[in-house]
């Protein structure tokens, strides 16, 4: 039983002033998602027939190519961010939680150099 106040037992447990900035990074990767999603989505629909061919020649001009990178790019950020929630919330071990959290982070950047490559590769040939 404890003779603590609600006030002493609160004190000290407040806001660690750090996740706004992902909370607000998580939101505008979001939201950069939808425009850049959209326009994949009604561009490659635009194809008469979805080969490979016709995805490289589409890929090919610098707008579209420009347009999946930020997708690419940004789809991995925000999948990280995500991941990153999950693992704080449902992973209660510390050294488990920090090894995937550096897992994610490095599978995120392997994607987003993967996706660079692959679309510098179709843009220059």
């Amino acid at each position: 039983m404890s003779f603590q106040s609600d006030m002493a037992k609160a004190k000290g447990l407040g806001s660690a002033k750090h996740g706004f900035g992902h909370w607000w990074m998580q939101r505008m990767s979001a939201v950069l998602l939808i425009p850049t999603g959209l326009y994949l989505l009604f561009g490659l629909a635009s194809l008469e027939v979805i080969s490979a061919a016709n995805v490289q020649a589409w890929l090919s001009h610098p707008i579209q190519a420009g347009i999946t990178l930020l997708f690419v790019v940004t789809g991995s950020y925000h999948g990280a961010l995500g991941i990153q929630v999950v693992l704080e919330d449902y992973v209660h071990h510390h050294a488990l939680n920090l090894t995937l959290q550096y897992l994610t982070k490095i599978l995120m950047i392997v994607m987003i150099m993967a996706g660079v490559f692959a679309i510098f590769t179709l843009l220059f040939g």
